[in-house]
C-alpha cells in the first residue's frame, strides 16, 4: 500500500511520485523528458493534461518540431503507466505558459501574453479570451498591458462557483482575483473580490474548506488567506537543503502537499537542482517530512493522482 502518489511538473521533466505510508520516497519515474520547461497540470477521468512549454528557461528551443507552449494530452494506462499522446491544444495567445485547470470539459489555462487568461474547449475549437486586465482593481492596474506580461497571472484554480486567478506581480506584492464561473463559462470576467499583499513572486491559489491557500514562493512560506476577511497567516518553509523556493500546491488527504525547489541566482541550478517534497498539516499547522526527489530542477505544480 502506498501513502501518496504524484505528478510532479518541473524544469526539465514530468516525475511520477510515490511515497510509502510513512512518507518515505518508494519511486521517483519520469514519465516525459524533453519536452520541458513542464508546468501547468490537470486532469479529468483518466486524462491528464500538461503543459509543454518545449523552451529552456532562456527560451532556447528543447525538441525540434515540436510545438512550444502547447497543452499535451497525456493517457493513465492500467498498471499505472501514463502515455504521451499526439494530442495537445495550442493557440498564437498561449505564451509562457504557466498553470491551468479543468472545468466542465474546459481548460483554463493562465498565459504571459494579454489577455492573460483563456479557457480552451477540451473537444476542439479556439481558446476563448478572459479580458482580465479590464477587472483589476483601478489602484493595481498598469499601463500598456496589451504589449507586455504586466502582471504575471499564473495560477488559476476552481473554487466552487468561483475562480480563482493568481497575480505574481514581479517585484510588486502578488494578488489573487476571485471571478464569476458561471460568467467564466461563457468567455466573461467578472470580479467578486480582490486578495492584495499575498507574498512576493507568489505561485498557486487553492480553496480548502472555505480557506484559500498560496505559496509565498519569494519569501519562502505558505501563505493562509481568510476568503471573507482577507486575512493572512504565513507559515515558512524550513528546508536542510537550501532556501526552498515552493511552487506547486495540492490536496492530499487530510494534508496540504507542496513541491519545491532551491533558490538560486545561476540558471542552471533552477534547470538542474534538486527537487523536493513536503507537506503540512493543516490542524497540527507544522511541516512533516521533506523528500529529495533527485536533480530534476525547479519544481512547478502537483498533482495527485
Amino acid at each position: 500500500m502506498t501513502m501518496h502518489k504524484f505528478l510532479i511538473s518541473t524544469f526539465r521533466r514530468l516525475l511520477k511520485v510515490t511515497l510509502t505510508l510513512d512518507g518515505e520516497l518508494q519511486s521517483c519515474d519520469v514519465m516525459s523528458d524533453g519536452y520541458g520547461i513542464y508546468f501547468g497540470l490537470a486532469h479529468a477521468a483518466n486524462v491528464v493534461f500538461v503543459a509543454e512549454r518545449n523552451l529552456d528557461i532562456d527560451k532556447n528551443l528543447v525538441t525540434p518540431n515540436a510545438p512550444q507552449n502547447a497543452i499535451r494530452l497525456y493517457l493513465q494506462v492500467p498498471g499505472g503507466a501514463l502515455l504521451r499522446t499526439p494530442v495537445c491544444y495550442g493557440s498564437k495567445k498561449f505564451d509562457d505558459l504557466h498553470q491551468i485547470t479543468f472545468d466542465r470539459q474546459s481548460l483554463y489555462v493562465t498565459s504571459g501574453r494579454y489577455p492573460f487568461l483563456l479557457r480552451q474547449p477540451v473537444w476542439g475549437g479556439s481558446a476563448q479570451a478572459l479580458d482580465l486586465a479590464s477587472v483589476i482593481p483601478e489602484h493595481l492596474q498598469k499601463r500598456d498591458v496589451r504589449s507586455r506580461d504586466a502582471y504575471h497571472f499564473n495560477s488559476v484554480s476552481v473554487c466552487g462557483d468561483s475562480l480563482l486567478v493568481l497575480a505574481h506581480n514581479w517585484d510588486q506584492p502578488s494578488f489573487a482575483l476571485r471571478l464569476s464561473l458561471s460568467k467564466a463559462r461563457r468567455g466573461k470576467a467578472q470580479l467578486i473580490t480582490c486578495y492584495e499583499d499575498i507574498g512576493s513572486c507568489c505561485h498557486d491559489i487553492l480553496a480548502v474548506d472555505g480557506v484559500l491557500w498560496s505559496l509565498d514562493s519569494g519569501g519562502s512560506a505558505l501563505v493562509q488567506i481568510d476568503s471573507r476577511s482577507g486575512a493572512k497567516r504565513r507559515f515558512s518553509i524550513k528546508s536542510p537543503a537550501g532556501t526552498p523556493f515552493p511552487r506547486g500546491l495540492a490536496v492530499s488527504g487530510n494534508m496540504l502537499a507542496i513541491s519545491y525547489g532551491l533558490k538560486s541566482e545561476e540558471r542552471a541550478g533552477r534547470m538542474d537542482g534538486t527537487s523536493m517534497l513536503t507537506f503540512f498539516d493543516p490542524v497540527q499547522e507544522r511541516f512533516t517530512q521533506h523528500v529529495a526527489l533527485g536533480s530534476h530542477g525547479n519544481t512547478c505544480a502537483i498533482l495527485p493522482v
